[in-house]
């Protein structure tokens, strides 16, 4: 039996979860979702970065965050979700920042209260 700060905890998990499959997509994988939420934790960083933290090779984080960009890796309308941008000191660098729509996710998800 589950205590009540625990169901409350869990409780918040689910409605967590609700929140971004409304807002990204009702299939979106959890990988996607976890590569989302690792810029959101630090944002620009390197794709490198990215896929050492969530213990995958660059060619799997490279198809998460172009689907979470503007254009997946279809060439269709991604979820625009990040926003990639050149490292100004060497451009052939790119690091990954939220886009006003994912910050406004987050906001979303960090509200996220028992009620």
């Amino acid at each position: 039996m589950l205590t009540d700060a625990e169901s409350t905890t869990l409780r918040n998990l689910e409605k967590a979860i609700r929140e971004l499959r409304t807002a990204i997509d009702p299939n979106v994988p959890t990988q996607v979702v976890h590569a989302f939420l690792m810029v959101a934790q630090d944002e620009g960083q390197t794709l490198s970065t990215y896929a050492h933290q969530l213990g995958t090779n660059i060619s799997t984080a490279s198809r998460h965050f172009l689907d979470l960009g503007d254009q997946n890796r279809k060439l269709e309308k991604g979820y625009m979700l990040i926003d990639r941008k050149a490292d100004p000191r060497n451009l052939r660098i790119n690091r990954y920042f939220l886009t006003t729509k994912g910050r406004l996710l987050i906001k979303s998800l960090v509200d996220i209260r028992e009620g």
